[in-house]
């Protein structure tokens, strides 16, 4: 009878730890209270804010480009096409080469500088959205009774604390939809 009421015992502090350890409530840090620690994969945050955006402006940016290169493209070809009729004469092909050259400078230079507005535009971008971020948590975490955010990323810098219940990630990704 003792061992019944013994193994009993046992039984139930031992489902009382199990709940404790995967219980989604919060971790007590001392007598006074307890802190509420959740964590966001910081890079699905990212992912899911800029590759929309970033596609919209690379897309965006590349049918500039084109709008822009078309003319060049098309004297370009005129000039290949002239050159390889067999009626240009040597003078002829010689000039229609050179300016072929600096039609393909003038096309990568312009490529260049598209790249570069594309990044300039990228960093701006991850800039605000930082901030927007920073503001957006903050705001969330008060709202939620968050004390402390950890971010989570593939090498798990930065987590101190965190369970799948506690992942806020996509609640977090759905806050800074609603405010942008």
């Amino acid at each position: 009878m003792n061992n019944k009421i013994i193994l009993v015992v046992i039984g139930v502090w031992l489902s009382a730890l199990t709940y404790l350890q995967f219980s989604p409530d919060t971790v007590v840090i001392s007598d006074q209270g307890s802190a509420v620690i959740a964590y966001v994969h910081g890079d699905t945050l990212q992912q899911g804010m800029l590759e929309a955006t970033l596609r919209e402006d690379m897309n965006e940016v590349d049918s500039i480009l084109k709008a822009q290169a078309l003319p060049l493209q098309e004297e370009a070809q005129e000039l290949i096409s002239y050159a390889n009729s067999g009626s240009a004469s040597s003078d002829e092909i010689e000039i229609a080469s050179r300016r072929v050259g600096e039609i393909e400078d003038i096309l990568e230079k312009m490529q260049y500088e598209a790249e570069q507005n594309f990044i300039f535009r990228e960093k701006t971008m991850q800039a605000t959205i930082a901030a927007h971020l920073k503001e957006t948590l903050s705001k969330f975490s008060q709202d939620q009774g968050i004390d402390v955010v950890l971010n989570w990323g593939l090498s798990g810098e930065g987590v101190l604390y965190g369970t799948d219940s506690r992942d806020i990630t996509n609640e977090v990704l759905e806050a800074l939809n609603l405010t942008k």
